[in-house]
C-alpha cells in the first residue's frame, strides 16, 4: 500500500531527504500521489465559447451527486461543515437534491474564540440537518494513534475526529469540501501576497521563492540550521521540485493554482483522508474532486475565479450558493477559518508541556543526527521572545518535529505504542 511503501523507503534506504522535504513543505512530492498529477496543459485557459461557467459548474455538481446517490444508495450522509463556501455549497446541494436524506453535519473546534462552530450550527439548522460541534481539547494526545494510521510524520490530523464522529453516527458516506480551494481560487490571502510582490520577478526560481514565502508556516527562517549531520538539506533541491510549475507559459496565478493542486492537496490532504477512510471503513466524497469537475474547472480562466480588486475567490461557487434555497438567511460572506487552531493558545494550554517532554537531547531524531540538538535547544529557549508571527511559525515547526519523533518511535525504533497518549 502507498503508506507502507513510504515507511519502507525511509527505513530501508535511510532516506533522510524525504524527511527534509516533509519538514520543509509538510509533504513529500517525490512519492507516488493518490491520484494523477496535473500539468501546465491542464491549467491552460480555454475560451468558454459562450458557456455559462456558473451553469456548467452547477450542472456538473448535480450530475455527480445523482451518480453517487445511485451508486451508494445512501439514505444518510455526514458532512464536514465549516463556515466556508465549499462545505456550505455541498450541504445546500445535497439538501436541495435529496430532501429525504438525513444529513449529519460535523464541525471541529478547539475551544478558541474564533471557532466556527456557532456559524456552522446556524447553517445546519437552516438546512434542517443534525449538527454536532466537537471540541478537541488536546489535538496532540492521540498523535501516536493517528500517525500509526496515516504512517507519515504529520501532526495536523484532527480531521479524524470529524470522520470518526460521522462513522459513529451510522453513516458510511462522508462529504468534505476538499478541492474547492485549489480548483476555484480559494486561497485569496496567498494570491494577494503573491501578486503584490510579483512585479520584477519573472524567472521561475524567483516565483518559486515567492510562492514558498506565501507558505511561510511550513518552514522557519533558519530552516537550514535545523537539521543534523544525517540530513543534507538544500534549498536548491526544494526549488527544483517546483520548477515544472513555474517554468511554463501559464499566467502567474495559474502557475500558483497548478502548484497548489500538486502540493498539499495531492500529497497531504487526500492521502491522509484515504488512510482515515480505510481505517474507519467509510467513503469520503467531494463534489469538486471528480474527473469531470477537475477537467472543467482547471481550464476556467483565473479571472473568472478570483477578483484581485475585491480579494474574493470561488466566484462561480459563490454564485451557485447565492441561488440555493435558504442562503438568503445566512448572514456574512462565508469567509472561513477552517478546521485550524490558534497555535499560541494551544502551545500555552498543552503543546509546550508535551513538546518539552518529547523533544530534547535524548530524542531519537536528535540522537540519530536528523535534527540539531543545539538548534532545538536554542529555539525552545528563545521561543517566547519572538514576535507573534515568528512564534507561531516556530510552534508549528516544533509540532512537526514532535510528529517526526512519534513517527520514528512508532516505525523505526519501535519504542512507542500507538495506544499510548501524549
Amino acid at each position: 500500500m502507498f503508506y507502507a511503501a513510504i515507511v519502507r523507503l525511509i527505513v530501508m534506504r535511510a532516506d533522510f531527504n524525504a524527511i527534509a522535504r516533509i519538514l520543509t513543505l509538510r509533504y513529500d512530492p517525490i512519492q507516488k500521489p493518490v491520484r494523477k498529477r496535473l500539468t501546465p496543459l491542464d491549467f491552460t485557459p480555454q475560451d468558454p465559447n459562450g458557456d455559462d461557467i456558473v451553469a456548467v459548474t452547477h450542472e456538473l455538481i448535480r450530475k455527480e451527486l445523482l451518480k453517487k446517490h445511485a451508486e451508494l444508495k445512501f439514505r444518510r450522509v455526514s458532512l464536514a461543515l465549516s463556515g466556508g463556501v465549499d462545505s456550505g455549497l455541498s450541504l445546500s446541494m445535497l439538501r436541495t437534491m435529496f430532501p429525504d436524506v438525513k444529513i449529519d453535519c460535523v464541525c471541529v473546534g478547539f475551544g478558541d474564540e474564533d471557532d466556527e462552530i456557532r456559524q456552522a450550527e446556524k447553517v445546519a439548522g437552516i438546512f434542517d440537518c443534525n449538527f454536532s460541534g466537537i471540541i478537541v481539547d488536546n489535538v496532540l494526545s492521540e498523535l501516536p494513534k493517528l500517525i500509526s494510521i496515516v504512517k507519515e510524520p504529520r501532526w495536523n490530523l484532527y480531521q479524524y475526529y470529524a470522520l470518526d464522529h460521522g462513522k459513529k453516527g451510522s453513516s458510511d458516506v462522508f462529504y468534505t469540501g476538499d478541492g474547492g480551494d485549489e480548483l476555484f481560487g480559494g486561497y485569496t490571502f496567498r494570491y494577494q501576497k503573491f501578486l503584490s510582490s510579483l512585479p520584477g520577478r519573472t524567472g521561475w526560481k524567483d516565483k518559486v521563492k515567492l510562492y514558498l514565502s506565501c507558505h511561510e508556516r511550513d518552514w522557519v527562517p533558519d530552516q537550514n540550521k535545523m537539521f543534523g549531520p544525517a540530513v543534507k538539506f538544500s534549498w536548491e533541491k526544494i526549488y527544483q521540485l517546483f520548477k515544472p510549475f513555474f517554468s511554463n507559459r501559464l499566467a502567474p496565478l495559474n502557475q500558483v493554482f497548478l502548484a497548489d493542486f500538486n502540493g498539499k492537496l495531492l500529497y497531504d490532504w487526500l492521502p491522509t483522508n484515504v488512510a482515515f477512510a480505510d481505517f474507519l471503513k467509510i467513503k469520503i466524497e467531494s463534489i469538486f474532486l471528480t474527473d469531470a469537475m477537475i477537467k472543467f474547472a482547471t481550464h476556467v480562466p483565473w479571472e473568472e475565479k478570483y477578483d484581485p480588486g475585491r480579494h474574493i475567490g470561488k466566484m462561480p461557487l459563490r454564485s451557485i450558493l447565492a441561488m440555493q434555497k435558504g442562503n438568503q438567511k445566512i448572514s456574512g460572506d462565508m469567509v472561513k477559518k477552517g478546521f485550524s487552531l490558534n497555535l499560541n493558545s494551544m502551545w500555552k494550554r498543552d503543546g509546550k508541556e508535551i513538546v518539552l517532554a518529547m523533544l530534547n537531547k535524548d530524542s531519537e531524531i536528535v540522537r540519530k543526527g536528523i535534527i540539531s540538538e543545539r538548534w532545538l535547544s536554542n529555539t525552545l529557549t528563545t521561543l517566547q521572545d519572538r514576535s507573534e508571527e515568528l512564534r507561531s511559525r516556530y510552534i508549528s515547526k516544533m509540532l512537526s518535529l514532535l510528529a517526526l519523533e512519534v513517527w520514528y518511535r512508532l516505525f523505526i525504533s519501535r519504542t512507542l505504542n500507538s495506544r499510548q497518549r501524549l
